[in-house]
């Protein structure tokens, strides 16, 4: 019957020190002393609900219905400072419900607010008076407003980071699948190769035909010779992805992102140094992350254009720079230290275009 402990829990807890007013007004004001049973029975409707699990709907609806109740009795026949109360009505609405503006809670929720407000403008109350209700109306709204825009806001960067978390995943794993399918592209047909020379070696070894061992031995030596230097060139391979390979990874994760992506390539980037292949692959590998992570865009363009420079450009249509510090796209900055090289970031949102100029020759070259 009753749900397990949620981190939101002791919130409502902790609101239940303000039932000292009702309480102790019987005391100190002179609230009569039945209050205290209605009072009682707010306290604990108030816990169950708080408790109890979502499938008693009926049972939850008549708890609902009293508290209003409660507090709008309260309000109009002993107190009207008990109109504070709705608070708790607020933070059920947001912490324990999550409902909008559709719900039966939040419509009796609103209605109840209405409905004091009209009683408190009709009857003969001061002017100060009438002027409350309609202050604590506000800041009980603006409580449920604010409460539930934060409540939105961390349940979309949860949600943001678990996508991050498997993008990450997703991408680490085309790269271990590519590097297999490297080493076993290289290697495999390799030793594959020298195995079958061993043998025959060992063959001729046991027909006493040297001449034919040598020459066995001498394709061995080739192979290995061979295969030394294929497992350089996938050692550097390992160590940075040609522009087209890695806009290819690019295409791959936004397509896992569900973000637009359009690639406009004018440079003839396979004729371009190792050195500055490496730095425009780093370049938009660290671009396509960030917007991926933090521009919350719908669609994205790359642009690599040859004019005097080659000229790197991303736009997106996302969030963008809330304000410029100078200190943005530091660790781009210093990638551009091995070659010659600028970033400027053309507009700041609607839409964010971020511009990398990079001289066709490495430093010092």
């Amino acid at each position: 019957m009753f749900r397990p402990f949620q981190k939101y829990d002791p919130l409502y807890y902790i609101g239940l020190v303000f039932l000292i007013f009702p309480v102790g007004g019987i005391f100190w004001f002179d609230y009569p002393g039945w209050t205290i049973i209605p009072t009682a029975g707010f306290a604990l409707s108030y816990l169950a609900i708080i408790h109890i699990r979502d499938q008693h709907k009926v049972l939850i609806a008549c708890l609902w219905f009293y508290l209003l109740a409660y507090i709008t009795l309260m309000t109009i026949g002993i107190e009207g400072s008990m109109m504070w109360f709705f608070f708790y009505i607020a933070n059920l609405l947001v912490y324990r419900f999550d409902d909008g503006f559709k719900s039966y809670r939040m419509v009796s929720f609103l209605t109840c607010l209405l409905f004091l407000n009209t009683s408190v403008w009709l009857s003969n109350s001061p002017i100060i008076s009438k002027l409350m209700a309609v202050a604590v109306t506000g800041f009980i709204l603006s409580i449920y407003y604010f409460q539930r825009k934060t409540m939105v806001e961390d349940r979309l960067k949860a949600e943001l980071y678990r996508q991050n978390e498997t993008i990450n995943l997703l991408a680490a794993e085309n790269e271990r699948n590519r590097i297999g399918r490297d080493l076993h592209d290289t290697l495999g047909h390799t030793f594959a190769m020298m195995t079958l020379k061993t043998e025959l070696a060992l063959k001729q070894l046991d027909k006493e035909n040297l001449t034919a061992v040598q020459k066995e031995l001498e394709d061995l030596r080739a192979i290995s010779q061979t295969s030394m230097k294929e497992v350089r060139e996938l050692i550097n391979n390992l160590k940075y992805r040609t522009v087209s390979e890695e806009l290819e990874a690019i295409s791959d994760v936004f397509s896992l992102s569900n973000i637009e992506l359009t690639i406009d390539k004018q440079v003839e980037t396979d004729q371009l140094s190792p050195v500055l292949q490496s730095s425009i692959s780093m370049i938009l590998r660290e671009l396509t992350t960030n917007v991926i992570k933090h521009a919350k865009a719908t669609s994205c363009q790359i642009s690599l254009q040859e004019l005097d420079d080659i000229v790197i450009t991303v736009t997106d249509n996302g969030q963008g720079f809330e304000t410029l510090t100078g200190q943005e796209l530091h660790s781009i900055r210093e990638r551009l230290q091995l070659v010659k090289g600028e970033v400027q970031i053309l507009s700041r949102h609607s839409p964010t275009t971020i511009q990398v100029r990079l001289a066709n020759k490495e430093v010092g070259l």
